[in-house]
Parts: structure tokens; C-alpha cells; sequence
């Protein structure tokens, strides 16, 4: 049985209007709908659903979007600091993988990179 495409990830944020204006800002995701605490964001084909409550962060957790280019790359990175979001690593260049992280107004991790040959379709890391 083959798994299906992933479809959303569901953050729980303290303001979910505050982490929809963050990501709408930053990353142009479009607002599909908004129930009481409860806001679902389109971003390609992969969503991002926000709930509100207390987030529990693991260090190591992260989301991250591949990037065609070291020059996206840059691009991104001063697009980020513009938008004022905490740059928390690099920009790192690994040889075949160039990469920076930056937090959301919760401290999700969110790594901008890209990578000479992904490793797999998701290219995961």
C-alpha cells in the first residue's frame, strides 16, 4: 500500500491570528477558513492548520522548504529579516547543501534550504 501525499501540519500557537498574520506575511500562504481558534492556511500542497493552545516544542522539531537555488536561498533570507523573524542558523553552506533556520512568533523552527541532489522525493533530511 503506498502512503498518500502529506496534506497539512497543525501547529498549536498561542495567537492564531498573530501566527496567520506571520505566515501570511512572511510566506504568502492564503487564509482557507477560520473556525473559533482554529485558522487552516494553503501553502502549496501542503497546509499549515493552526490551533491555539500551549506550544510544546521539542528542540530538534522543524519544518523545513526546499528551495531551487543558493540564490533563493539568499534571496529568502533577506526577505525573512525584513519581515523582522528571528534568524537562529546561518546561513550555513555544507558544500552540497546551503541552508538557514529563522522562528515563528512561537519559536517553530523553519529551515530555508536547498540541496544539490535531494535525498528523495520529500527530501528529507
Amino acid at each position: 500500500m503506498e502512503t498518500p501525499a502529506l496534506n497539512h501540519i497543525n501547529l498549536i500557537v498561542t495567537d492564531v491570528e498573530r501566527s496567520a498574520s506571520f505566515y501570511e506575511g512572511l510566506f504568502a500562504m492564503k487564509r482557507l477558513f477560520r473556525e473559533g481558534d482554529f485558522i487552516f492556511l494553503a501553502s502549496g500542497s501542503t497546509d499549515v492548520a493552526l490551533r491555539r493552545g500551549e506550544p510544546m516544542i521539542h528542540p530538534k522539531f522543524h519544518f523545513g522548504f526546499r528551495l531551487d537555488s543558493r540564490e533563493l536561498v539568499d534571496a529568502w533570507l533577506e526577505r525573512v529579516r525584513e519581515h523582522g523573524a528571528d534568524v537562529t542558523h546561518g546561513p550555513r553552506d555544507y558544500g552540497s547543501y546551503y541552508t538557514f533556520t529563522c522562528r515563528d512568533p512561537d519559536g517553530y523552527a523553519i529551515e530555508m534550504y536547498f540541496e544539490q541532489e535531494p535525498r528523495g522525493a520529500s527530501g528529507a533530511v
